[in-house]
């Protein structure tokens, strides 16, 4: 369950010898995805995210969110199978849908009971829609998390596709600098500069929240999971059966919707493709490029240009030829055929 603070209390997460061998560094497509749209819900204007908030509800009339609006009704709280631990920091949103797919029905039940009685607890008696709204999932935990994994995926192709690469990006320099934090420093250099809410001294981990608790990791280890729509605040996994889980905000999240790129009118390809995509895709013309030519042209991090070239090249629309060491991408006939049609060839 992500709980996000709001007066002064304490989580503290004692660490082993072992657990600080297996502290893993893994950001998260649907974390970010639930994140935001907890912003989008509950914290809106007041944010520092308040230009993609602006920007996304301008995109978002007529789109059934309702799964979501249910799961997410009481603000920074929502049932734990909807955030798990990442299993992998490279998952892509599609793998990590699939397995908050196959989350068994009894799972489902128990844990949005759990985020009632839990919201019931910490702030007295509900407002009759919070109550009225989860009692979906309690009814019909199957079906009900097939419509939020589906409504999960529109919100994501809507709100968080077009400006994904520079999300991406902007995780994958926060985690090149907790690398050299480590390399340098240490684990406990890298832990106390985690965030401004967090503190770590003498094996212990303190969290600033709203309530005080403790939890053991018991040799699990601590995944960290940078996570730009959780700015400015600290989230935690605690039930027992995860992982210890914590989320944070990297710094420097308000270039990502200050920055010139931010503000593009769009064209119909990246409304079709996204972007990122649409970009890399044009990004081909006129002449075949590899990943790290395309990287440099287009100012995004090789990473996030192997991503889109590996989703163009399953839709067919480009393709991979070697030239010594090199791999260069070039378009399909089907590939030119769909810059053709969307009048991006001249």
């Amino acid at each position: 369950m992500l709980l996000s603070d709001v007066s002064a209390a304490m989580i503290t997460i004692p660490l082993s010898t072992e657990d600080l061998t297996k502290v893993r560094l893994a950001p998260s497509p649907l974390w970010e995805t639930v994140t935001s749209f907890g912003v989008l819900l509950h914290h809106g204007r007041d944010s520092v995210h308040a230009p993609w908030v602006t920007r996304t509800r301008r995109v978002l009339p007529g789109t059934d969110l309702s799964p979501l609006v249910a799961a997410m009704c009481v603000a920074g709280r929502c049932p734990d199978f909807m955030t798990p631990p990442p299993d992998a920091s490279v998952a892509t949103f599609g793998e990590e849908l699939e397995l908050l797919r196959a989350t068994p029905a009894e799972v489902v039940h128990e844990e949005v009971a759990m985020f009632v009685r839990d919201a019931e607890e910490r702030f007295g008696s509900l407002a009759p829609e919070q109550t009225r709204l989860p009692e979906r999932y309690l009814g019909d935990p199957e079906g009900s998390l097939e419509r939020l994994v589906d409504a999960l995926r529109r919100f994501h192709d809507l709100a968080l596709a077009p400006y994904w690469p520079r999300i991406q990006e902007h995780l994958e320099g926060d985690a090149i600098k907790r690398g050299k934090v480590l390399a340098l420093g240490g684990i406990e250099v890298l832990l106390s500069g985690l965030h401004p809410k967090a503190s770590y001294e003498g094996g212990v981990l303190k969290l600033d929240k709203s309530f005080e608790a403790v939890l053991k990791p018991a040799g699990r280890g601590i995944t960290l999971v940078p996570c730009v729509f959780a700015w400015p605040r600290v989230e935690v996994l605690i039930q027992p059966g995860y992982r210890p889980t914590v989320a944070y905000g990297p710094r420097g999240v308000a270039r990502l919707w200050t920055a010139a790129s931010a503000t593009h009118n769009g064209t119909a390809l990246e409304a079709a493709l996204s972007s990122g995509r649409a970009g890399v895709l044009k990004g081909l013309l006129p002449a075949p490029r590899t990943t790290t030519e395309l990287a440099r042209q287009l100012s995004l991090s090789p990473a996030a240009v192997s991503a889109h070239l590996s989703r163009l090249r399953v839709a067919r629309l480009v393709e991979p030829h070697r030239s010594g060491r090199r791999v260069y991408y070039r378009l399909s006939s089907a590939g030119e055929s769909l810059l053709g049609i969307f009048g991006e060839l001249e």
